[in-house]
């Protein structure tokens, strides 16, 4: 594998770990009852989906 294809996998791994962690945390705040932290990680949940979704597609 080449160096940029193996920098580029590295990237999007590292990228979708931090996406389902926020995702994870604004779960378990939803679930826990706490509103406020909720619509907080929740906002960045959808930011980091949609980072993460980004960098798949490009090339």
């Amino acid at each position: 594998m080449a160096p940029r294809a193996r920098a580029r996998q590295n990237l999007q791994r590292r990228a979708g770990i931090v996406t389902a962690a926020v995702v994870l945390l604004a779960l378990i705040f939803l679930l826990t009852g706490h509103w406020i932290l909720f619509v907080i990680f929740g906002a960045a949940a959808v930011a980091t989906v949609a980072a993460f979704l980004q960098l798949r597609k490009v090339r």
